[in-house]
């Protein structure tokens, strides 16, 4: 990411060109070569980016052959341009795996960067922090984009389920794994992020001298956690650091939480600062409906909490509540009545300004016709207080979408000032409410797709342009929302039952801010039988699933520069 001085520095250089490209395009008379630019100043005004293309899908999880079971990737980018694609459900003695493309066509298999084959899954994939956000750069030095991972497993200290990391100094050639967590309580779903203190960015010392934070929640009270190095993964602290501050927001958390995503300000207007997300229902509705496990009652709140001193004290604020749901609720009101916002988790980013973005699933109940759409809240003052979507700040709500159906797994990236990216899984049929306010069953004439929306200016308003990322159709049927309870829920619920997607996929944007995604698809495994169609879901749980991927080849990057395309302009380094 880019340091402040320095994106000012880029900008002030550009900005007679682009404003005037800007005007050119608004009056009509732009040329044929006229550069694809954007300034925020326009961008506000109503002028649109173009609809973002997309090279065609590919897998990336090729050299596993023809079995089938690869699900939940992420994806990042180093500045070279080269994207990792990791994911778990691996079929060649991995419990997971990793790939890497630098054209977004062919991709090298790496296996499995943790070589412990009781890992279990969750993977999360990020890297070094960037010199410069603007700029592809060559690869430099061994170490200079250094790549962590990690997933859950069986660590040293005991326990079936702490988190397992690994370093890569050679972008995935090769990788050291450790333990990044010896929680008594275990631990489910990491995420993970990292910060390159700016003056060993692009050096040799890169990789060894970055901060590697890992979120996630336990399974006793399902407190929010931060596991962190200092050393790019090579030493962890003994004891995790809790990231919910004393008062209202760990009160209506207590025992039940759903991470949603770890993301560090790079070069804005807070270097270093970590945020973390996690969304919970209210303490009376946790404590009797199954706490951690379960998820059988509305997750109504979406809370983030902040840290200045590396992750060991925390502010927290309120992204989101749902409007029956002050906080808590206060009597007479039944926090069962809520509207449920665990579809399913609520993804975190931060652009190059420091401005802070978290998306989530909202069913809408005062329109006319409610269906669970993409919500986008952000926040310009470093998380203090979030607009859009919130129903305790100012400002507008923001609905992503622009199509009507039902829409899942929203995960986003950002760049520039204002810039984000939002993918997510959706279907033009409008699933309805099940018991405590939980989506139904869909049938399985329900046929799903991958959808992005880019916008480059949020803050001030400017437009989402929506584009369809999948070729094809990627599932039919149910997509369950609840995690570990998917498939056990009693039938009177009328809950989606099927977790064949399992619950996540990523993007991540590049050196020119385009787009690299990685999601999970069904349709290799379609044919005979095994096709769309009927009144219910008894037909659904035929498919079977491999990783693809797409990368932006056109339209214009979250930072606003025109789009490069997926392949590098300097070669990787071995």
């Amino acid at each position: 990411m880019t340091p402040t001085s320095l994106r000012s520095h880029v900008h002030r250089s550009r900005r007679a060109l682009v404003i005037a490209a800007a005007l050119a395009a608004m009056l009509g008379l732009a040329s044929a070569t006229a550069p694809t630019a954007f300034t925020p100043a326009a961008v506000a005004s109503g002028v649109k980016p173009p609809a973002p293309g997309f090279t065609p899908n590919v897998r990336a999880d090729a050299a596993e052959g023809s079995a089938f079971g690869q699900n939940e990737p992420q994806v990042a980018v180093d500045q070279t341009g080269v994207a990792q694609v990791t994911w778990q459900g691996s079929t060649n003695g991995y419990a997971s795996a990793s790939s890497r493309t630098t054209n977004g066509t062919t991709f090298t298999y790496e296996g499995g960067p943790d070589p412990n084959y009781t890992d279990l899954g969750d993977v999360a994939v990020t890297t070094t922090s960037w010199p410069n956000a603007l700029v592809d750069t060559p690869a430099g030095a061994a170490g200079s984009n250094g790549i962590f991972w990690g997933n859950l497993g069986q660590t040293m200290c005991g326990g079936p389920i702490n988190i397992r990391g690994a370093t890569s100094i050679d972008q995935g050639t090769t990788w050291t794994a450790y333990d990044a967590t010896c929680q008594p309580a275990q631990v489910d779903r990491d995420w993970v992020a990292a910060y390159t203190p700016p003056q060993f960015r692009g050096t040799a010392a890169a990789t060894s001298h970055t901060w590697v934070y890992f979120e996630y929640h336990d399974f006793a009270v399902s407190d929010i956690w931060l596991a962190r190095s200092s050393d790019g993964g090579q030493t962890w602290d003994p004891v995790q650091h809790s990231a919910i501050q004393p008062g209202g927001a760990a009160f209506a958390s207590l025992c039940n939480t759903v991470p949603g995503g770890v993301a560090v300000d790079q070069g804005g207007a807070h270097p270093g600062r970590v945020y973390v997300v996690w969304e919970t229902s209210d303490l009376a509705s946790n404590g009797g409906n199954g706490c951690n496990y379960t998820q059988a009652q509305p997750f109504d709140h979406v809370f983030l909490s902040y840290s200045d001193d590396n992750g060991v004290t925390w502010t927290s604020t309120t992204v989101y509540n749902d409007p029956c749901a002050p906080n808590p609720p206060a009597p007479p009101t039944n926090p069962s009545l809520c509207q449920d916002g665990s579809e399913i988790f609520t993804p975190l980013a931060v652009d190059n300004a420091g401005n802070v973005y978290v998306a989530f699933v909202r069913r809408d109940i005062s329109v006319p016709n409610p269906e669970y759409d993409i919500d986008l809240a952000w926040s310009t003052d470093g998380g203090n207080s979030f607009s859009g979507g919130t129903h305790t700040s100012p400002g507008p709500a923001r609905k992503v979408n622009s199509d009507t159906g039902t829409h899942y797994f929203p995960w986003l990236a950002a760049g520039g000032n204002g810039g984000v990216d939002v993918v997510w899984y959706g279907t033009p049929y409008v699933e309805g409410v099940g018991e405590l306010n939980k989506p139904a069953a869909a049938p399985g004439s329900a046929v799903w797709n991958v959808y992005m929306a880019e916008s480059l200016n949020v803050p001030a308003g400017a437009p989402f342009v929506q584009v369809k990322v999948s070729t094809h159709p990627i599932y039919f049927g149910d997509i369950c929302t609840t995690g570990i309870f998917c498939g056990v829920a009693p039938t009177t619920f009328n809950w989606g039952q099927d977790r064949i997607l399992l619950d996540d996929f990523g993007v991540a944007v590049g050196p020119d801010g385009g787009a690299r995604i990685a999601w999970t698809d069904a349709h290799d495994s379609w044919g005979g039988t095994c096709q769309p169609g009927g009144s219910d879901d008894s037909n659904v749980s035929c498919q079977q699933t491999h990783v693809y991927f797409a990368c932006q080849s056109s339209g214009v990057g979250v930072n606003g520069d025109k789009i490069r395309g997926c392949a590098l302009s300097t070669p990787p380094k071995s």
